[in-house]
């Protein structure tokens, strides 16, 4: 069965997260407790959208759905310096600087775990799986110069420089070489992979393309204006089925069996952080992915009482781990002090 592991920051907690991380296919998986405090976590939205679709309210999954995008859009305006002239409330301001500074950590300890890592057995690679649309990972790589980060796009689309989505970038990898010694060095690269879209992903010609598109609107003057604007969003949603588009769903099979296959990898290491399981599709592949016994899944839960609730989930595999702290909570800051304790802690 599972099993609960405590942090105290001592030499044995160093001593195991050393040995976890050296020797193992990094993989993480986030969700939406990662962008906190700057986005609100997803709560029941998809389940609430999917009622309304159950129910034939068109008119009230829209304006839902509108109401969900134009709080996700919110703080990346405020980042990305768009106001249309208009300040952000300070709130907005001191949370949108909180998630971009955990962000920046996170690369940074990405970033040091690859480049001190001992081994050169096993690729100087992490996978970062998600299923946040936010652009605050993004933004954060723009801001460190020592890894190579790599987001599916294809800068060869075409002449104009259109990016290109392709999932079979993420098996890349990408070496350095010397003129006068010959040798050859590994450059350590940090893959993201959206699972359920992202704000910078557009349909264009039948293909999805980078492109950072407008926020919403100030007002709509129809209905047709804010189905169309809900529907420019290539995000996987709950959506009728008139309204499905077969470009993403074959992009989210894609990147759900890049998901699988990393598992299914020899001595592979999957760490969780503000992730639920509310996705039945990921928990299904997760659980099945727990067979590999040389797959070890690290659960970091944001306090003691939800710990429970994991250890119920995955009680019948020997292979996870829930990692808390007890009487205090494990936020993304104290996340990342804990993945990288062996190298003296992120900065």
């Amino acid at each position: 069965m599972a099993v609960k592991r405590a942090y105290y920051g001592n030499n044995s907690d160093r001593d195991y997260f050393e040995r976890v991380f050296q020797s193992a296919n990094i993989n993480f998986l986030i969700g939406s407790g990662a962008s906190l405090p700057a986005i609100k976590v997803l709560g029941s939205i998809e389940t609430d959208l999917q009622q309304l679709i159950n129910d034939e309210q068109e008119e009230e999954y829209f304006r839902m759905t509108t109401d969900f995008l134009s709080a996700v859009w919110l703080p990346h305006e405020c980042m990305l310096e768009r106001g249309n002239g208009a300040p952000f409330a300070p709130p907005v301001i001191t949370n949108v600087e909180c998630t971009r500074a955990n962000y920046d950590t996170f690369m940074s300890s990405l970033e040091k775990i690859l480049t001190l890592r001992r081994t050169g057995l096993l690729p100087r690679r992490i996978n970062v799986f998600t299923t946040n649309y936010d652009l605050f990972i993004e933004e954060a790589a723009t801001r460190n110069n020592n890894i190579l980060f790599n987001d599916g796009f294809n800068k060869r689309a075409n002449i104009w420089g259109v990016e290109e989505f392709d999932a079979g970038s993420f098996n890349y990898s990408v070496s350095a070489t010397g003129n006068l010694y010959n040798y050859k060095v590994e450059l350590p690269t940090v893959n993201l992979i959206k699972l359920h879209g992202s704000l910078s992903w557009e349909h264009y010609k039948g293909k999805i393309i980078y492109n950072i598109g407008d926020g919403k609107p100030l007002s709509f003057a129809t209905l047709a204006e804010m189905k169309k604007w809900v529907l420019a969003h290539a995000l996987i949603l709950p959506r009728k089925e008139k309204f499905k588009e077969t470009l993403l769903q074959n992009v989210y099979y894609d990147l759900l069996r890049t998901y699988s296959n990393e598992l299914d990898k020899e001595a592979t290491l999957l760490v969780i952080f503000g992730f639920s399981f509310a996705d039945e599709h990921l928990e299904t592949i997760t659980k099945k992915a727990l067979r590999n016994a040389t797959l070890k899944l690290l659960i970091f839960a944001f306090n003691e009482a939800s710990v429970d609730g994991f250890m119920e989930k995955f009680r019948d595999y020997s292979n996870v781990e829930i990692i808390y702290r007890p009487g205090g909570n494990v936020d993304f800051p104290v996340m990342n002090n804990i993945i990288t304790c062996y190298l003296g802690g992120s900065r």
